[in-house]
């Protein structure tokens, strides 16, 4: 039985992710696309942050394809529900 870790308040998942992107620490996100698919990235690195625009951008590692993604979108950070 998999147990469901603690859910994050946006806020504190927006900072986070913040701390990643200085640390360079990779994280797995899943969040919704505008079409109402699941965008799910798997150990990519926070690229940059917009706290005006409501968004960060994540890098692939491998590729370094870059993904915007609006922070109301996210819902789940490592595996931590993400609630508004």
């Amino acid at each position: 039985m998999n147990k469901v870790k603690s859910a994050i308040h946006l806020k504190e998942a927006q900072l986070f992710l913040d701390e990643c992107q200085r640390t360079h620490e990779p994280v797995w996100v899943v969040a919704l696309k505008k079409n109402g698919e699941l965008l799910r990235l798997n150990g990519w690195q926070v690229a940059s942050a917009y706290w005006e625009k409501g968004t960060h951008d994540f890098r692939n590692p491998t590729s370094g394809q870059i993904r915007k993604v609006k922070d109301l979108l996210i819902f789940e950070i490592n595996g931590h529900p993400v609630y508004i």
